[in-house]
């Protein structure tokens, strides 16, 4: 089996490279999609590329362009299986511009005529890191307070492997970490964990990607894939490497 994997340059994309290539598969990191020569013997495609900033009026129309070119080159190249990242809350989260290009190429890819398998992941350890040392100069916090049932990009990297490995869904598979606890609470953890003396002050108000969060629109509501990494372990392995 054969594998192309969109956003290779990326910690997750990185990892599940390593991943594939030490359970033995071949594995094509980041080849332009559009070109045939890219796609010769490919039987899965996996697209884990975060979308890019829909910042002016033509973004989106240009996002949906380059999803539909991709779809019609993995058509033609007979690729046997799509397998595409995208979000828990996607569906509800419209607001942001972020979660509406994932729930677009979502929309693409299900209407596309290559088996596949999408998976709506939780937020990771790694981008929520971000949110505590973008305040780094600041005393206190102020995070959303909705839930969030993150994980670490090892276990993502693992499932979308396992993902690969596996027949299509033809639908779309929940993901997430192992423990359940509001996003404010997740980095006043963090930062302990850290020896970091600052606090977090909680925000019902205050957009992430740029929505208001429902406080369940980033958990699992029904069954899902969960990673094992703890928000304890995933610190301590941090520290280590």
């Amino acid at each position: 089996m054969k594998v192309l994997v969109l956003g290779d340059c990326k910690p997750l994309g990185a990892k599940l490279v390593s991943n594939l290539r030490q359970l033995g598969y071949p594995v094509v990191a980041d080849a332009d999609p559009r070109l045939p020569a890219a796609l010769h013997g490919i039987e899965v495609l996996i697209d884990v590329r975060e979308p890019p900033v829909l910042d002016t009026a033509g973004a989106l129309a240009d996002w949906a362009g380059a999803c539909r070119q991709l779809n019609a080159a993995i058509a033609a190249a007979a690729v046997a299986h799509h397998i595409a990242l995208s979000a828990l809350g996607v569906q509800r989260l419209q607001s942001s511009n972020y979660y509406r290009a994932i729930a677009l190429r979502e929309q693409l890819i299900q209407a596309g005529s290559t088996p596949y398998t999408v998976l709506r992941a939780a937020p990771l350890y790694e981008s929520l890191a971000q949110l505590a040392h973008k305040g780094a100069a600041h005393d206190e916090l102020t995070i959303p307070v909705a839930l969030v049932q993150a994980m670490a990009a090892e276990d993502l990297a693992m499932l979308v492997a396992d993902a690969a490995l596996a027949r299509p869904l033809q639908g779309c598979m929940d993901v997430a970490g192992p423990q359940k606890m509001a996003m404010a609470d997740w980095v006043q953890q963090y930062l302990r964990l850290q020896g970091d003396a600052r606090t977090v002050q909680g925000d019902a108000d205050l957009p992430y990607r740029g929505a208001l969060l429902d406080d369940d629109c980033l958990v699992p509501v029904g069954p899902a894939r969960l990673g094992r990494t703890t928000l304890a372990a995933w610190v301590c392995k941090s520290r280590a490497a």
